[in-house]
């Protein structure tokens, strides 16, 4: 049996640095990008973050990045 995991989506609405995202296709996070919003974390700083992903068009993921929740959007929905 397959288990598919639905992820909530929001905007991002910062620029990442280069430190905190890693690509899997040469694309970067720009501000606009739809995101799946997955593990929830705190910083070392002690701020909210969550591990993200970028989804191409088909599905594949393009990068992954460690953002701060103030550098995401208002959540979109579970799709």
């Amino acid at each position: 049996m397959e288990h598919i995991v639905k992820l909530s989506k929001a905007f991002l609405i910062e620029n990442i640095p280069d430190g905190r995202f890693r690509s899997f296709d040469g694309n970067v996070p720009e501000v606009g990008d739809v995101i799946a919003l997955d593990q929830g974390f705190t910083f070392d700083d002690g701020k909210p973050g969550c591990l993200v992903y970028a989804l191409g068009l088909n599905g594949q993921y393009r990068y992954e990045a460690l953002v701060y929740e103030t550098e995401i959007g208002d959540e979109l929905g579970v799709k």
